[in-house]
């Protein structure tokens, strides 16, 4: 029984480990800038200095050691008790499937999905697929839909109760209502390359296609922010594997995604780089640059490997790519742009954006490279932010337009 059960609460446990290890990590930035601080100041000080330095040193190496195994240790054999405890409870529900904490676990992934892909931790999220067949039974017209950065497929509810009075109400299930388009939600590890993601996303869709309950006879993408780069992906690594969902796909989508990139990852990367060059802000800067590897795909919008495998550091200064991947042939490509401000070309619109995605990149085009998107497929829509593009009025009156 426990050998059942443990792995259902693993996650829980891992979660509370976690705390002690985000405790232990906290400690260490803290006697890092502490050392680096109290360098400098017995630096200054001269040869005099030198004994009460090593005595200083001794002593707060000492402390902050004692501190960080002690809250590594402590949050360890908690997660292992409650972890322990939970197993035992028949009626007990994994993280990510519970409402709150799923959304916690979509932004953990998204800051830090690499790391817990890399050690084997029970939060890490894999791609998979979320489909309700008795709310919407399955037709040959499928809409796969591929959520954003620190989201998951519960992202698509966003506001619903307000926008709709219903809390379950999504884009998908609306134009299912109305059109019989069956929606299929992702689930994935957004904090993972994008190439990576489009690698499973490949293999997913073949899977899908090969098993749904009927012959699927057109296929539409719909990719919400870095969800649209992961379409993109595939679309490229699908072409080379001739899978069979490539010529199923007739229409994709794409919201706000920031296909040129995404001027705060250009920010983040400079203000490591910055960081790194002193002693004293140096922990800061290493702190930064241990955020998740799709979070820096989102720079230049890379999509394949070889737009970073090469670099030795994601963060390193690096000429903004002058070309795109391709994207697919046979299939008509449509974008929606949002801004805060209620115009897109005028200066300050052209800064802010959407708050995190500005139009010219969620429509492809900038002065150094164009994706080719069609610009009569394309829509903005002002007086939005990023996130209304999840579930707003306004965007599913577009989607309905192109998709009935």
């Amino acid at each position: 029984m426990a050998d059942t059960a443990e792995p259902r609460a693993a996650d829980l446990g891992a979660a509370v480990a976690l705390a002690g290890r985000g405790v232990s990590a906290t400690t260490t930035l803290i006697r890092d800038l502490h050392k680096a601080i109290a360098r400098r100041a017995f630096t200054s000080a001269g040869p005099q200095a030198k004994p009460a330095q090593l005595v200083h040193d001794a002593i707060s190496t000492s402390v902050y050691a004692t501190v960080a195994a002690a809250s590594r240790a402590a949050a360890t054999a908690t997660g292992i008790a409650v972890a322990t405890r939970a197993a035992t409870d028949p009626s007990y529900r994994p993280l990510a499937e519970r409402p709150r904490s799923n959304v916690a676990i979509g932004a953990l992934n998204g800051a830090w999905g690499d790391w817990l892909d890399r050690t084997n931790s029970p939060l890490a999220l894999k791609m998979t697929a979320h489909y309700d067949a008795q709310r919407t039974p399955p037709t040959s017209d499928v809409a796969v839909w591929l959520h954003g950065l620190c989201e998951t497929e519960v992202a698509w509810r966003l506001k619903a109760t307000e926008h709709y009075q219903d809390p379950n109400s999504t884009h998908g299930i609306r134009l299912y209502d109305e059109c019989g388009l069956t929606p299929v939600y992702l689930r994935y590890n957004t904090g993972l390359h994008i190439s990576a993601n489009g690698r499973t996303l490949d293999q997913l869709l073949t899977e899908l296609t090969d098993n749904w309950p009927t012959t699927i006879t057109r296929l539409t993408l719909i990719g919400h922010s870095m969800g649209g780069l992961v379409i993109r992906s595939a679309a490229v690594q699908g072409c080379d594997n001739d899978s069979p969902w490539v010529p199923l796909t007739k229409r994709v989508v794409y919201l706000g995604s920031p296909h040129l990139g995404a001027p705060l990852e250009v920010g983040a990367a400079r203000a490591a780089r910055a960081l790194r060059k002193l002693p004293e802000t140096k922990p800061l800067g290493d702190a930064l640059a241990g955020r998740s590897v799709g979070i820096k795909d989102l720079r230049y919008g890379d999509v394949l490997d070889a737009d970073w495998s090469q670099l030795a550091d994601l963060d390193a200064p690096r000429p903004a790519p002058t070309n795109c991947a391709p994207l697919l042939d046979d299939a008509e490509h449509y974008f929606i742009g949002a801004t805060l401000a209620a115009r897109h070309d005028t200066p300050v619109a052209k800064i802010l954006g959407d708050a995190l995605v500005p139009y010219a990149s969620a429509s492809g085009t900038n002065t150094s490279r164009s994706l080719g998107l069609d610009v009569d497929r394309g829509r903005h829509l002002g007086g939005l932010h990023h996130f209304d593009l999840l579930n707003h009025p306004r965007v599913y009156a577009v989607l309905r337009e192109w998709l009935a």
